[in-house]
Parts: C-alpha cells; structure tokens; sequence
C-alpha cells in the first residue's frame, strides 16, 4: 500500500469533480436527453496514478452499468455513479454521479450486434476477469498506451482459423460484480457445446469495504457469496452448455508475496481440485519471475512508465496516451510488453494442463 498526502487526496476529489457528462455522453446532447449509449469506461489516468473504474445505476434497466441505453415506453430519470477505486491505495473509494433523463422509446434495443458473436464456425474461449486481463483503447480520447491487459493480444497464441479468442474481461470487476454486466451476459447467452472458458479474478473481490465487489476468499464452494461459491457459478454456465471451465489464479503485484491475493490464488487452486478443473497458475509464474530477477527489473512488467518513455516511442500513438506527459508509477497493471510476456506464460500453462485447449495453439 502506497502513501500519499491530504494535497494529493484533494487535488484528486477536485479533479474527479471536474469531471463532466461530455467526457461519457457519445451521440447523447446532453444529460436531459439520453437516447443512445454511453462511453462509461472502465478506468482513467489521474493525479494519484491509474484509477479504475467501476458503475452503478439506480435503474439498470434503462441504463445498464455498461453504459447500454435503453429507452422505455415513459421518459425516465437515471442516476448512473462511476466508483474510482485504487489498487495501491486500498483506502480511497470516491463517486461522481450524473443525472440523466433518458427519453421514451420502445423499450427495445436499437444494436444487437453486442448479443451475438460471429464464430465463422470456430469454437470460441472467452476470457473473464478483471483489469490485468482486460483490453484497453491504444486510441481514441481514451488512449491509455502502453497498457494492456495480458488477454487483449492473447489471440495471437492461437491458431485464429480454428478458434474465436474472446477477452472480455473488465477493469474494476470482481466475481461478484462482473455478474451485473453486459458482458456476463455475452457470456451467458453465446457460450456453447465446444467452447471454452478461461476464469481470473482476486484483486478487486478482496475489497472488503465495498459490498458490491467483496467476496471473501474464506467458505466452501456453497457459502452464498464467498469467492469459491461465485466462481463455481461461472463454471456451472459452461459446464451446463457443455462448455470447458478453466480456473487461472491471479497476477501477482510486484511484490516480492503478494499477501492480499494468495488467499484467493489458494482458493481458486481448491475449488479446481474440487470440481476435477484445470487450473493455470498465473501468480505462481509471475511472482516466481519477480523472486528470480529481482524487484527492480520487474518493473519492466508494470505500467511504470516515466514522461515521454523512450520504450514505447515505437507506436506513434503514445503521443496521444493519457500518460505520455504525466507517466504512472502502477505495481500492478500491465504495460504492453508485460501482458505479452504473461500471455505466453498462460499459453505455456495450457500446453501443461489443458490439452482440449493446447491443440489450438500455434
């Protein structure tokens, strides 16, 4: 856990005020008038370092905490409230709500392309979890170059022709929480007979003081709500569809031993002896590499990035990053070259443990 100070805490609630509905509004004109979706991200760069970001709304029906509107029969007020969280600083949770009118409609949705995916008769893996394996924009007004979590280039592991490699994992989420989203509901709706799951979460369900994330690592496969028992509702879905559960243990931080996780990482190792499932032990590979090389050179994993870092002045579009001219100091989100160097540690669990799976490798 890192330090800061009262100027930084303020600067910080300043900052997270300041922020306004144009930043997330897309096609909408303005808070009074909501009809379409809305760009509700999933983190952001601030003056304490990388945030992420998770949402709520008073009336998930209309608009959901992916940002998908949809307009009912009668005009209706939302308050949706994006949560900035902090790994390094466990202690700060702050709030900025918007109010929002969303206008009458059908009460259907006008795209359905996010419901279905298109296989071209592949099987498809789906990767759930949260910010160290999420996908981030390396564009766009939401640029964050270099980082990157470890499943957004994961396909290029496999054999593109034979398999849909999907990463749909979310910043900010937890098992319990990732359930309230659309893309659990991606999930649940096209996984099927010969597929794939791939499921990582621990950072964020460890997070005690928000009863919306928490899930303690603690409790046996039926405790309503521990970790075991909502990671075992994923695995049902899959192995209901005739699916192939597959548990990963967390990224370690970089640290030496990462406390905070390695009741999850045990849990998760647990619940696959129990369920007879493979488990791909990410954090033992990760941190492993942390004790060998050392602390220092570990760095060169994490989204430790100085002003106008010369490593990644290869991709013109650092210049246009959120934290080319600030940089960020993050011991546990990934720049490009760490999801990389993880991804093929992954792919090199596979090729251990899943041999369903391994075939599909290049």
């Amino acid at each position: 856990m890192k330090t800061y100070t009262n100027e930084q805490y303020e600067a910080l609630k300043r900052e997270i005020e300041g922020i306004n509905f144009a930043e997330v509004k897309l096609e909408n004109e303005c808070e009074e008038r909501v009809c379409g979706d809305l760009n509700l991200w999933d983190g952001r760069n601030t003056v304490l370092g990388y945030a992420d970001v998770s949402w709520s709304s008073s009336d998930p029906g209309s608009v959901s905490t992916s940002g998908a509107v949809i307009c009912m029969p009668e005009q209706k007020n939302v308050t949706i409230t994006a949560h900035f969280s902090y790994q390094d600083y466990p202690d700060i949770e702050i709030d900025k709500s918007f109010e929002l009118t969303v206008l009458k409609g059908s009460g259907k949705r006008q795209e359905s392309g996010k419901t279905k995916i298109d296989r071209k008769g592949r099987p498809a893996l789906f990767v759930i979890g949260d910010s160290t394996a999420s996908p981030y924009p390396h564009s766009g007004e939401n640029n964050r170059f270099p980082q990157t979590g470890w499943a957004q280039y994961f396909d290029k592991y496999f054999d593109e022709s034979k398999i849909l490699v999907l990463d749909i994992a979310m910043s900010g989420r937890s098992a319990k929480s990732y359930m309230t989203e659309d893309n659990f509901k991606l999930f649940k709706s096209n996984i099927t007979k010969g597929d794939f799951m791939i499921i990582q979460f621990g950072h964020n369900d460890s997070k005690e003081q928000d009863k919306n994330r928490y899930a303690p690592a603690s409790g046996s496969i039926n405790d309503e709500g521990s970790y075991k028992n909502l990671l075992s509702k994923y695995i049902e879905i899959a192995r209901g569809a005739g699916a192939t559960p597959i548990i990963a243990t967390s990224v370690s931080r970089r640290k030496l031993s990462d406390d905070s996780l390695e009741e999850y990482v045990n849990a998760a190792k647990e619940l696959g002896a129990e369920l007879g499932l493979p488990v791909l032990d990410v954090y033992a590979r990760v941190n492993g590499w942390i004790r060998e090389v050392g602390l220092e050179e570990a760095k060169s994993l994490y989204k430790i990035i100085k002003p106008h870092d010369p490593r990644f002045m290869y991709d013109p579009e650092f210049l246009n990053s959120q934290f080319y001219e600030r940089g960020d100091n993050d011991d546990t989100h990934l720049n490009i070259f760490g999801a990389d160097k993880i991804a093929g540690w992954v792919a090199d669990e596979i090729r251990l443990r899943v041999p369903e799976l391994k075939k599909y490798l290049k």
